[in-house]
């Protein structure tokens, strides 16, 4: 990056013939005015679009409480059906999530977000009318094709008023709907549930409500720095002078076939993404599965319902830190601390059987994979280069990254209940892989830091599951299960999809 001081005001003629990757020293009378004008952003920009993938997180998600809670033996799902309504939705979503932040760039993005939001909701409505598995799953899908716009476009549209350096703690604002939608969408459809009897009104309430998000959107969002109306003339010129000057003005912009080509071509975008495949993937795990899995430690679909926002809120609980430490701390540490988190609640899920234990590692599961999230995608943001290429490398990165929601579904079918032993083994795998390939992008000694890392994060769960007496195959019940032929059927109860009323 080429650094060049500025001690001359530039006046707004002179921008466009500014080069983008410049760091503007400022006046202390500028700093005083850059303060001034990021608080009028930050009120104006981040309730908005927090409210937004709120909406965004609670129609996407709810099929996981919707699957525990009768969708499933009412609508008659086969296995393979309980695979396909979440992968082909992961298919679609991905399928439109480039030509759509293509789209965001030839249109405002008020007009397009509000679009998109209310075209979702509308679709999350429908699914409380479907008659059939196949209707709901072509339901889904409508859903997975306007939801595709809307997490790569707020990737893209939140460096039109920031720069790189104030861009990393407002992602993670921007993330933190995520857990929030998990802490409040469990309660909220568990009351839903309680007051209809049945799944139809999660997806009633919730699309409804969605839709006037999506309407009110339109009124409420701002489109760009260089067109907004509430700077004082001198704000707007400082704002629009160092976001220029630091990755160029959106509204200014074309998306070129060079610069597309140039974007695919960027090996650096694919090995990134396959860094994110395993967090991904346990964001996935929670977000779909989360009650799923809470059910199939042996509690009742209802508690399940409701519990469901406890490992989101030790999610939220990271996340905060990463808001307050995210602008303070290398990508590689973040990942070095996260990951290695995440694979020991993974190991505590998949190899323990006493329902506590088990939901405690969900907890650290998302306690690791929430900080990576707005991490990973402000990485992404800040270092792909112009607006172009920005908005083209981040609808590739969360493409190949998101993957994971076409593979894990058919892992997380009754099939394979209560314990998902596959699932949880898969989601373990990932992550392991995904710390592999981050450790070839550091120094020796953090290699060997990890080297002890994952060694520690190894013996201490199996130290846990040891103390606890837990595991689910002891030795010497395994040796039997082998020479009788058969493994061992763990009990539980309350788990998967019934139609039977519930003890509790």
């Amino acid at each position: 990056m080429v650094t060049e001081i500025e001690s001359q005001k530039s006046s707004l003629s002179d921008i466009k013939d500014m080069n983008v990757n410049k760091e503007i020293v400022l006046t202390p009378e500028e700093e005083i005015l850059r303060k001034s004008y990021l608080k009028k952003i930050d009120l104006r920009i981040l309730p908005v679009i927090v409210l937004l993938y709120f909406a965004n997180s609670l129609d996407r998600s709810n099929i996981g409480t919707a699957s525990i809670n009768g969708l499933y033996s009412y609508l008659k799902f086969s296995t393979s059906q309980q695979g396909n309504v979440i992968s082909l939705f992961t298919i679609f979503y991905l399928a439109f999530e480039a030509p759509a932040n293509m789209l965001l760039k030839k249109t405002k993005p008020r007009v397009w977000f509000s679009f998109i939001v209310t075209a979702w909701s509308l679709s999350t409505f429908y699914l409380a009318f479907a008659t059939s598995a196949n209707l709901f799953i072509l339901g889904r899908c409508l859903i997975g094709i306007f939801e595709a716009g809307f997490t790569p476009g707020i990737a893209a549209y939140l460096p039109y008023w920031y720069t790189r350096k104030e861009l990393g703690s407002r992602m993670a604002v921007f993330f933190i709907a995520l857990p929030l939608s998990g802490i409040v969408g469990g309660p909220i459809a568990g009351a839903i549930f309680f007051n209809f009897e049945r799944y139809q009104g999660i997806f009633f309430i919730e699309g409804l409500a969605t839709i006037f998000i999506g309407i009110l959107t339109y009124f409420i969002m701002h489109d760009y720095p260089d067109t907004s109306k509430f700077f004082t003339p001198k704000e707007k010129e400082l704002a629009v002078r160092r976001i220029t000057g630091d990755q160029g003005l959106a509204s200014k912009a074309k998306i070129s076939r060079k610069q597309t080509l140039n974007a695919f071509k960027d090996w650096k975008i694919y090995v990134f993404s396959f860094i994110c495949f395993g967090p991904n993937n346990s964001l996935i795990l929670l977000s779909y599965f989360g009650p799923t899995i809470i059910a199939g430690m042996g509690y009742t679909n209802t508690a399940a319902t409701f519990m469901s926002g406890i490992p989101h809120a030790c999610g939220a609980v990271t996340m905060i830190f990463a808001i307050l430490f995210l602008n303070r701390i290398q990508l590689s540490k973040l990942y070095l601390i996260c990951i290695p988190v995440e694979i020991l609640g993974a190991c505590l899920c998949a190899f323990v059987s006493k329902p506590a234990v088990r939901l405690l590692g969900l907890c650290l599961v998302a306690a690791g994979t929430n900080p990576l999230i707005p991490a990973s995608m402000t990485w992404m943001s800040t270092n792909a280069g112009s607006v172009p290429k920005r908005m083209v490398s981040t609808a590739i990165y969360t493409t190949i990254a998101g993957l994971a929601g076409f593979v894990s579904p058919y892992m997380f079918t009754r099939k394979y209940a209560p314990d998902y032993y596959l699932g949880h083994t898969f989601n373990l795998v990932m992550l392991a892989l995904s710390l592999q390939a981050h450790r070839r992008q550091v120094t020796n000694f953090k290699y060997i830091y990890m080297q002890i890392f994952e060694y520690l994060c190894i013996k201490t769960t199996l130290a846990i599951a040891k103390f606890l007496n837990t595991i689910e195959f002891p030795r010497h019940l395994l040796i039997s299960s082998i020479k009788l032929g058969q493994f061992p059927k763990p009990m539980s109860v309350g788990y998967g999809d019934s139609s039977e009323p519930e003890n509790n």
